[in-house]
């Protein structure tokens, strides 16, 4: 049986790579082990949506292994696809999405980042600014994802005021610098996601 190791990846990395395993592979089973009981009811919440009933063992608090098992009786509701226009753009203005705990709304927004890289469509245009800016310059494992959401054509920006600001401008590692001016234009003419 093939076996997803998602343990210690943050939400939704398991979801997304046991999705992913069903659009490109169709398995009768498999088996995913994950470190929190939360990803256990995510993965069986996206199993029963793809026609597959789940089982899940509690090895301890933390390790868990869940097991798909296509269930032909589970009805499968197609949907034609995202419920967004493909003309949107995503702002992204702090390091942290919402409020609360510092650490883990940092998380939060790289597991952010990283959904938008597994959309079906990219956003046109991902802006940063303000903290936000920290994100292209200096966090590596969003800086991946950017660079492959960059290669599926969507144009990244840094505001240059800010990178200069926060002693940044010479670290940009994905996109490209502009001004507010830009970024108001911008933002005229998208839909505005902000996480």
């Amino acid at each position: 049986m093939k076996t997803i190791d998602a343990m210690g990846l943050a939400c939704p990395r398991p979801v997304i790579l046991s999705k992913k395993l069903i659009s490109e592979e169709s398995p009768e089973e498999f088996e995913v082990k994950v470190d929190n009981f939360i990803a256990t009811e995510n993965l069986a919440k996206m199993a029963h949506e793809m026609g597959y009933k789940t089982e899940m063992t509690e090895h301890s608090k933390e390790s868990y292994t869940v097991v798909f098992k296509k269930d032909p009786s589970i009805e499968i509701k197609h949907e034609d696809g995202p419920h967004y226009s493909d003309e949107y753009m995503v702002v992204i203005s702090s390091e942290m999405m919402g409020g609360g705990d510092e650490d883990f709304a940092k998380k939060l927004l790289e597991g952010f980042i990283y959904a938008l890289s597994e959309q079906e469509v990219a956003p046109k245009v991902i802006v940063f600014y303000n903290g936000g800016v920290h994100i292209p310059t200096l966090w590596e494992n969003s800086i991946k994802d950017l660079k492959f959401i960059e290669s599926r054509g969507t144009e990244i920006f840094s505001c240059g005021l800010c990178l200069e600001h926060y002693g940044l401008k010479e670290k940009v590692q994905v996109g490209s610098i502009t001004n507010m001016y830009k970024i108001v234009e911008l933002m005229g003419k998208y839909k505005v996601v902000k996480p």
